[in-house]
């Protein structure tokens, strides 16, 4: 999947995009004052759409390498040596790439991507990252995404997410300005408030882990302007 660039700063490729979906979609939102969700009308046009939306945008790329390193060196301060990572919906493979070249212990890296260009990126999967693999779970030293907003059930997917932390391993998820309830849409279906993110986690898995501080890049990393909300799995 992997996020666009900011939605004001590149209009042509991403209304073009996006008017794609709302055309072929056919759902409705369900919107709160914190809380959005795209209902799509069944599985199979989900699927479709992020598919095309992936290919419409998929020279883009929203995540600096900026961001990734300094997230590669907080999992060095925090883990040590990392053995395995994953990264969800990732468009173009440039995270998993980069995680492994900042982090300690040459980790194995891999990116999910749900459309089928994903077999053109090293390092990358064709899989819906709602869904749990078994070679996975348990298993790994970290989960990032900043694609979580391409969720039709984000609950389902975090719960994915967090089974496929080994234990004490971390869930790392950017949230910017890109991602709140007024955001969302046929193409972004999930957007929340970043309180209210936080509260789904909690609300749904404290009894699996905490938070640990926020890392926020907004006054530090012009390039990505970013809150990361940090879930550690139980040890």
């Amino acid at each position: 999947m992997g996020r666009d660039t900011d939605k004001a700063t590149q209009p042509g490729v991403f209304k073009r995009a996006l008017a794609a979906a709302e055309a072929a979609a056919g759902g409705e939102m369900e919107r709160s004052e914190d809380f959005a969700l795209y209902k799509y009308p069944d599985y199979e046009t989900y699927r479709a759409i992020q598919t095309d939306g992936n290919k419409a945008k998929l020279k883009r790329q929203f995540v600096k390498e900026s961001h990734i390193e300094t997230l590669a060196k907080f999992l060095n301060d925090t883990l040590g040596v990392t053995g395995f990572g994953l990264c969800h919906g990732t468009r173009r493979g440039a995270e998993q790439a980069w995680f492994a070249r900042y982090l300690s212990g040459a980790p194995e890296v891999i990116g999910t991507e749900i459309s089928d260009t994903a077999d053109q990126f090293p390092k990358t999967v064709q899989w819906d990252f709602h869904e749990t693999r078994d070679d996975w779970v348990g298993r790994a030293d970290f989960v990032y995404s900043n694609s979580w907003d391409h969720a039709f059930d984000p609950v389902r997917a975090f719960a994915a997410w967090i089974g496929q932390l080994r234990p004490g391993g971390l869930l790392l998820l950017d949230y910017t300005r890109g991602q709140t309830p007024d955001a969302s849409n046929a193409l972004d279906p999930f957007g929340v408030s970043f309180e209210r993110l936080q509260e789904m986690l909690v609300t749904n898995f404290a009894a699996e882990g905490s938070f640990m501080p926020v890392i926020d890049t907004r006054k530090t990393n012009p390039d990505y302007r970013a809150r990361v909300v940090v879930f550690r799995k139980n040890g």
